[in-house]
């Protein structure tokens, strides 16, 4: 199992990669910048549930927790890890609330600029511990 998710984190790498130049946010995207909070609230979860490749991530970390006997406990930072990561926007615009307003956008704009590095940083991520759990 940890070689064919081994694999497919590769192949997701080239993929990404090829295709780096193509990669356009999706149009429902452009909704968010001026949804309610309860429209992207839906979205948000619907998405957290059901995309690929959130999906895809859960699938590496349980099947990497499973292949090494670990309890779910040890999860705890990945879900820690991904809440902060979601929760980042909120967390800035409490945090620095006006200076926040002129920011966000700025970051949003490098995201969808640069949005393959971050995916590539991440599937290096699991790649990594696949090759932990294959290796070790």
């Amino acid at each position: 199992l940890s070689a064919i998710v081994l694999v497919l984190l590769l192949a997701a790498m080239v993929h990404t990669y090829l295709t780096r130049e193509e990669s356009e946010p999706p149009k429902w995207m452009g909704k968010l910048t001026s949804a309610s909070p309860r429209f992207s609230f839906r979205l948000g979860f619907l998405l957290l549930g059901f995309f690929p490749t959130d999906i895809f991530t859960s699938v590496a970390v349980g099947s990497y927790l499973a292949s090494n006997g670990l309890p779910l406990t040890d999860s705890f930072g990945f879900i820690v890890v991904t809440l902060l990561i979601l929760a980042f926007p909120s967390l800035v615009l409490l945090a620095f609330g006006e200076r926040a307003e002129a920011f966000l956008p700025k970051a949003r704009e490098w995201m969808n600029g640069n949005s393959w590095v971050v995916s590539e940083v991440v599937i290096f991520l699991f790649v990594g511990m696949s090759l932990n759990n294959l290796l070790g």
